[in-house]
């Protein structure tokens, strides 16, 4: 009798706190997740909306999502598909929040016009379309991502005082290894033929093992000085970096 007086006071408790008003749960929301603003709220913590939803000062759209009760006791966070949208990036899929503040995503598409990229940098002009997929990734402040899915940059083209690279295709595919992110690269219909790794460690340290070959003339003396010329007239690329500089680390 007692374990079903307690069942009925959680069943009745969790279900008290999934349709709390978005308003009201809003200021704890923010507060836990350093970083994230929401406003013009409405719905609850179960279904919800923020018209106008900031990350990092860096990204503003519109998002929506419905939490996935059965999945989020499974795992031990807060689970919801979610669908986020605004004039440069489109996103949905499915969301997780762990205690310990860790993001993870899972079965999720975006769509980014590769203009929203141009507002990050000043070095080059990006245009294009980048869609991608994510099967899994996990993500916080600290560590080196895990990821497993795709990208695509599909009519690419950059332009900078340094180099302009005419429209093409290119794709990636993101998967962990051995602790490491190891990115393969290919390219098609591009002007420059582009095949290889490149392998990013948990200090943030990449390694390149790439190819690059191109019969444009005004593009390869560029391109010689990447790396070493091959017997098929191919740049062989292997350098070695430190990212942490470009991400704050």
């Amino acid at each position: 009798m007692k374990k079903i007086i307690f069942l009925g006071i959680l069943s009745f408790s969790l279900a008290a706190l999934w349709q709390l008003p978005l308003s009201f749960v809003k200021p704890y929301a923010e507060k836990y997740l350093k970083g994230f603003k929401m406003d013009n709220v409405s719905g609850t913590i179960w279904n919800g909306e923020s018209e106008k939803f900031t990350a990092n000062n860096k990204f503003t759209g519109h998002v929506k999502w419905k939490v996935k009760p059965l999945e989020s006791l499974t795992s031990l966070s807060l689970s919801s598909s979610f669908n986020i949208e605004n004039n440069d990036i489109k996103a949905y899929g499915v969301a997780s929040v762990t205690p310990q503040r860790t993001l993870l995503l899972k079965n999720t598409h975006f769509e980014i016009d590769a203009n929203y990229f141009n507002s990050l940098q000043k070095q080059a002009t990006l245009t294009g379309d980048v869609t991608g997929n994510i099967k899994h990734a996990v993500l916080n402040e600290k560590d080196l991502p895990e990821i497993k899915g795709t990208v695509d940059w599909r009519e690419a083209a950059v332009s900078s005082p340094l180099l302009k690279l005419a429209t093409g295709d290119y794709h990636a595919i993101i998967s962990p290894k051995a602790g490491n992110l190891e990115i393969k690269l290919s390219s098609s219909d591009a002007p420059a033929e582009l095949n290889g790794i490149v392998t990013l460690n948990q200090e943030w340290l990449f390694e390149t093992d790439l190819t690059i070959k191109t019969a444009d003339k005004g593009l390869a003396p560029m391109l010689g000085l990447l790396g070493k010329k091959q017997a098929d007239g191919s740049i062989l690329v292997k350098k070695k970096g430190d990212l942490k500089p470009f991400i704050g680390k």
